[in-house]
């Protein structure tokens, strides 16, 4: 969509108007006024509660359905200091509070009519929820006046303002997603259903292009050069020392297939222009890939950009190799473009440490497992309770191992994983790491039950058992690297309170056992698999300082109370 019209959008808010001047106290008046019962019990208790656990009075809230959905999807239970349970009790009976005693709960396509048009159209779809699901979008059209025939992009992003702006809806992007489902699936199986495709409106165009959008000798260009650093010449001076890994080499490639994408969406060059890897490394269409990437950086340089950089000029180095006037010029660019990034802690990852200041915090983290794992077996569908283990197992070897997202997906049981005695050992050989490091570890024993449970109990009930990973994907292989990311990420998020990603729980663990013993560094560096202690006191630490702090207070009050005390 090329254009949004902002009136239009402006409008759409106002199609399922059902505004109140009510608030949240107003509400609970009117629930106190309400027969005796549980009902009235359960309502009223989740109104005091819901105050409570925020600090802040109800009459502060409109008992509206868009206020309600940032209030509660602005806080865990956990992070007010509710269980999982005890807050989705709460809001539950909030919104069942605000539809009886608020605005009277007219559905939708009862409150605003159907024209012909649609209703005809709906007429059409045998499948019931399909036809009902559509119902929203039907209303919504009849009330904006657009045509089955109509409907587009903007349609979409005028029906998501409606839903966010009037309904009582807990995920409005998921109610789109599953409208634009069902208008597509209708498209393929209803007779005479209008000839359009849907997509989501707040879906960019990606940047970089398919690798077959370009012609032939730009992919066997690109696959020599690929061949270079997978084996290289041990007597090419200009070939790498040894070969890269398979992720370095995915991630250069990636960079040098968006250069020639952004030459394309730039309208530099024809996609039949791009012959060759030698048309990326000119200077002139460097500096035109790079200010592409400047100007969506606020004109501002970062380490992406000037990693871009570098692997363009070390292409047209070793590969295409330029003259030494061409080289000159790359280096003072590369020179330029280095943003000085001091070897430390980003200031992102600092600012999520500090949950972690809070004592309760810290002991909600590592109890996840065990919580986890009770979770587990209290559920009666067997593939449910086994991805709790799974998700148990994880975060337990996330504790105690620091393994690194990929090294964690891909755990092989077969040549991994040893038992010897009661214990489990888990073994990553140096080519799977990123550093190189080979890791190995022996699994505490609560890990190794969980473990034993797990793969005997649970892991069957799992899609892709029958493959050797311990995280197994649908397809036999490793769990995908973004599905248990994101999986680990919304458990201790919704379970536990707790905004973290699988990588920052390296981080965690070397910031509390520091804080607890800042002698522990050299241990700590070890145990994450670092080459050397200046990586770990970089990028992991940068909160021992206060333990430091704290022990450094404890001698001098010593030295305070007791004059004659002296050192070791």
């Amino acid at each position: 969509m090329t254009h949004i019209d902002r009136k239009f959008l402006a409008q759409s808010r106002n199609a399922f108007l059902s505004t109140t001047a009510l608030t949240l106290q107003d509400i609970r008046d009117r629930v106190s006024l309400s027969p005796a019962g549980h009902r009235r019990r359960d309502q009223l208790s989740a109104l005091d509660t819901l105050a409570k656990a925020h600090g802040i009075p109800l009459s502060s809230w409109q008992a509206r359905p868009d206020v309600l959905r940032e209030l509660f999807d602005h806080r865990t239970g956990p992070q007010l200091g509710l269980s999982e349970r005890r807050y989705a009790n709460v809001c539950s009976g909030v919104r069942a509070a605000v539809r009886k005693f608020g605005e009277p709960a007219t559905h939708i396509t009862k409150r605003i009519p159907i024209d012909k048009t649609w209703h005809a159209l709906l007429d059409r779809v045998a499948i019931n929820h399909h036809r009902t699901g559509l119902s929203r979008l039907a209303s919504y059209c009849s009330a904006m006046g657009i045509a089955p025939e109509a409907v587009g992009q903007l349609t979409l992003l005028g029906l998501h303002e409606a839903l966010v702006a009037e309904e009582m809806v807990k995920n409005p992007r998921k109610l789109l997603k599953s409208t634009i489902t069902l208008w597509n699936s209708c498209g393929r199986q209803v007779a005479g259903w209008p000839s359009i495709v849907l997509a989501s409106p707040f879906k960019d165009e990606p940047i970089i292009m398919p690798l077959e959008a370009f012609p032939e000798s730009f992919r066997q260009d690109l696959a020599v050069w690929r061949g270079r650093l997978e084996s290289p010449d041990p007597f090419d001076p200009t070939a790498p020392h040894r070969a890269l890994r398979p992720s370095t080499i995915k991630s250069q490639t990636n960079l040098l297939r968006r250069s020639a994408s952004i030459l394309v969406r730039t309208d530099t060059l024809k996609t039949e222009q791009v012959t060759s890897l030698g048309v990326l490394i000119d200077v002139r269409m460097i500096k035109i890939v790079l200010r592409f990437q400047l100007d969506r950086h606020g004109g501002d340089t970062t380490a992406a950009i000037h990693h871009m950089a570098q692997t363009l000029k070390a292409v047209a180095v070793h590969y295409c190799r330029v003259s030494e006037e061409v080289r000159t010029e790359l280096d003072s660019i590369c020179k330029r473009l280095d943003p000085h990034t001091p070897q430390q802690m980003t200031a992102r990852n600092r600012e999520r440490l500090r949950q972690m200041d809070d004592p309760e915090t810290v002991a909600r983290l590592l109890d996840f497992p065990a919580r986890e794992r009770a979770r587990g077996l209290t559920l009666v569908n067997r593939h449910r309770a086994a991805k709790c283990f799974e998700r148990a197992l994880a975060v337990a070897l996330l504790i105690d191992c620091c393994p690194r997202i990929q090294n964690l997906r891909s755990i092989n049981m077969e040549t991994q994983l040893h038992r010897a005695g009661a214990s489990w050992y888990l073994s990553i050989d140096g080519s799977l790491v990123k550093n190189g490091q080979a890791l190995e570890f022996i699994l505490p024993g609560a890990t190794g039950v969980l473990l034993d449970e797990y793969v005997r109990d649970q892991r069957p009930h799992l899609p892709g058992n029958n493959g050797p990973y311990l995280f197994p994907g649908r397809d036999g292989g490793p769990r995908p690297h973004g599905t248990m990311r994101s999986d680990i990420k919304q458990a201790l998020l919704k379970r536990a309170g707790i905004v973290m990603n699988p990588h920052l729980m390296r981080h965690v663990i070397a910031k509390i056992v520091i804080e607890h013993d800042p002698g522990m560094a050299l241990a700590v560096s070890r145990h994450l698999g670092h080459k050397r202690i200046d990586t770990t006191m970089a990028h992991y630490l940068g909160t021992e300082t206060r333990a430091v702090g704290r022990r450094i207070d404890s001698i001098l009050r010593q030295a305070l109370i007791n004059p004659h005390l002296k050192g070791d």
